[in-house]
């Protein structure tokens, strides 16, 4: 009899409301925001409606909207060349309180190259246990090839667009001093990122900014190069300037090798680069990988798949006076994997009942 009195009892109390888990159909597209104030910190606390989103001029529909909340799958590549072990051995050694900003959902997978890539450890959730890879790879590994970042990048974007979950977003953290042996191919990898719907973000080893130091004191006749306070370009606006022999740049940073232009595979995949010999470092890229808002908008009418489509992402006039000097970073082009629906056509498959919960709302007529 208690325990029928039980039941009956807990049948009127009001139940928590079950999270609702976003599944987007085909017609949906994903676009994953870093929002930075002007002191190039995240701006929490923004909504859909701070957002405006364009293609080729025309405002798109924000169908569905997230937050931090979203499960995280991180790659890490790690140049495994001549030189990189010390760099190597740091980011081992922070990872073990780095790793502790992710969430339980958070997956890790570990990925090594040289000239030829390998896969060190599969995507696992466990934090001790990405610990105990990060060692067994310095113990496996003799640290003595040369490098080709061109192709460990192809590999990683090609890994992670095959293994990380479809409702995870994708990131690859790439350590490197960017001096490649290879040639340099910054549009076949962001073409190859696109596909995985994956970001890059690179931790730039101190070599390569020596190599940089050395050009500059060579400078330019008349004059030299302007000096660069670091951190950069993470903690700046434009990225790297484009000055012959400067990760990113045109030239030559070192006998033999040239820049893979890596940090700028990083910023236009929407991605930050940060100098690994900051204690902070590995930390704060995890933590800006989580800190993302997740606009989510239908295919327009007309669009094919396989096709890559240019869009653009501002805040709105209230967002900007709330955050003067505010700066986005994203990817600014999209695969379509499938064909734009008939105007009015777009659905979500998480529906009214997200809907009911505010995670997104329906454009009024006439509303930009």
């Amino acid at each position: 009899m208690l325990a029928a009195l039980a039941a009956s009892a807990a049948v009127g109390q009001e139940q928590p409301e079950a999270p609702v888990t976003f599944r987007s159909d085909v017609s949906l597209v994903r676009v994953d925001v870093q929002a930075l104030d002007r002191m190039n910190r995240f701006i929490p606390g923004l909504t859909a409606a701070d957002f405006t989103l364009r293609e080729e001029g025309r405002v798109l529909a924000i169908r569905n909207f997230a937050r931090e909340e979203m499960p995280l799958d991180v790659l890490f590549l790690i140049d495994v060349s001549r030189s990189m072990r010390p760099h190597v051995e740091s980011v081992a050694q922070a990872s073990r309180d780095a790793l502790n900003v992710l969430g339980e959902d958070d997956r890790i997978a570990i990925m090594v190259f040289d000239r030829g890539t390998r896969i060190h450890s599969a995507f696992r959730n466990r934090r001790d246990g990405v610990n105990r890879e990060f060692a067994r790879m310095l113990d496996q590994e003799d640290f003595n090839g040369g490098t080709d970042i061109t192709k460990g990048l192809l590999a990683a974007a090609d890994y992670a667009q095959r293994n990380a979950r479809k409702e995870a977003r994708r990131a690859i953290v790439i350590l490197t001093d960017d001096q490649t042996e290879r040639e340099r191919d910054e549009e076949r990898v962001l073409a190859a990122l696109s596909r995985a719907d994956t970001v890059v973000s690179l931790l730039l080893a101190p070599d390569a900014m020596g190599r940089v130091t050395q050009r500059d004191r060579r400078g330019r006749s008349g004059g030299s190069w302007p000096t660069i306070n670091l951190p950069w370009p993470g903690g700046g606006r434009g990225g790297v300037p484009n000055i012959p022999g400067l990760p990113g740049g045109g030239g030559s940073g070192g006998f033999g090798t040239r820049s893979a232009g890596t940090a700028e595979i990083a910023e236009r995949s929407g991605g930050d680069t940060m100098p690994v010999d900051e204690a902070s470092s590995l930390e704060r890229t995890l933590e800006r990988l989580r800190q993302r808002y997740a606009l989510y908008f239908g295919l327009p009418q007309g669009a094919k798949k396989g096709e890559e489509r240019m869009i653009e992402v501002s805040l709105s006039a209230k967002a900007l006076a709330r955050n003067p000097g505010a700066a986005l970073r994203y990817r600014k082009s999209y695969l379509a994997t499938a064909d734009g629906a008939p105007e009015g056509e777009v659905t979500s498959a998480a529906g009214s009942q997200t809907e009911r919960r505010g995670g997104w709302r329906r454009a009024e007529p006439g509303e930009k």
